[in-house]
């Protein structure tokens, strides 16, 4: 049973994103639900990062500044910025917030109360309003339907819509522990929910538009992703491979679609 009165932790991490971080943070405090806890989690920023979050003076919010040399990639770094992170947090529910992003003030009032409704819920998603600041335009976005699909997972939302129950985290990031240092290309969003998609039963889209979510042209995924060019598919084949690492590791058949053998195909030939 949960406590009436839930502990919620949000975890933010940071990498040079000081143009947005003020906002990011200052959006946690404002939330409509108090009863929270923030860890900024900086993984060794060589803006302004590291003398925005030292100027912040809330008890609320905790601080951890990662100070060893970086020489992996922003996938796995934002990977391992979540599993240090969630060590130091104390909340029975947990969100995730990356620093370019920030949530509207009841998101996190809205989904405690579905966590307290439903003991059974373990994990859920709400929908993101997608802002691109060159412009100053924001477009809300649902997930695509498809009836059928090609490839073997369906779409997911971002990781700031992501929310956990605390063991489930837990037992997730264990689940997972073996891609710590591996699929260089894959952001937790994507290990995270194809994990959840095949072997969790207890979790649900929310139809609310509730976190803004930053298209930050200085981001991995639009310097290298957005158009399908060869480091798309390299990723993709990232992608199916963590499926076959999963399925092996849980001593189940994973079935592979038309999409596995084209990925495959393009990897080899390119």
């Amino acid at each position: 049973m949960v406590q009436k009165n839930i502990l919620a932790t949000v975890l933010i991490n940071n990498f040079n994103n000081q143009k947005f971080l003020k906002k990011c943070v200052n959006s946690c405090l404002n939330q409509t639900y108090k009863n929270l806890e923030i860890i900024i989690f900086d993984d060794n920023s060589t803006d302004d990062s590291k003398k925005i979050i030292k100027n912040i003076k809330n008890k609320k919010v905790k601080k951890i500044f990662f100070s060893k040399k970086k020489n992996k990639t922003p996938a796995l770094n934002q990977l391992n910025a979540i599993n240090k992170s969630f060590l130091k947090s104390k909340g029975e529910i947990i969100f995730l917030l990356d620093s370019d992003d920030y949530f509207l003030k009841n998101k996190i009032e809205i989904i405690i109360s579905l966590f307290k409704k439903n003991k059974d819920l373990n994990f859920l998603q709400d929908n993101p309003i997608y802002f691109y600041p060159n412009k100053n335009m924001k477009i809300r976005r649902k997930l695509k339907k498809k009836y059928f699909t090609f490839h073997t997972w369906p779409y997911f939302n971002p990781t700031s819509t992501m929310v956990f129950r605390r063991n489930f985290l837990k037992k997730l990031l264990k689940n997972i522990s073996f891609s710590n240092n591996s699929f260089e290309r894959m952001f937790f969003d994507a290990r995270a929910f194809i994990y959840i998609y095949f072997f969790e039963k207890n979790y649900f889209n929310l139809n609310k538009f509730l976190t803004v979510y930053t298209q930050n042209e200085y981001g991995d995924t639009i310097k290298n992703y957005e158009k399908k060019n060869l480091n798309w598919w390299i990723r993709r084949f990232e992608y199916h491979s963590y499926v076959k690492n999963l399925f092996l590791r849980k001593n189940k058949f994973h079935f592979k679609f038309f999409d596995y053998y084209l990925t495959y195909l393009i990897k080899i030939l390119f």
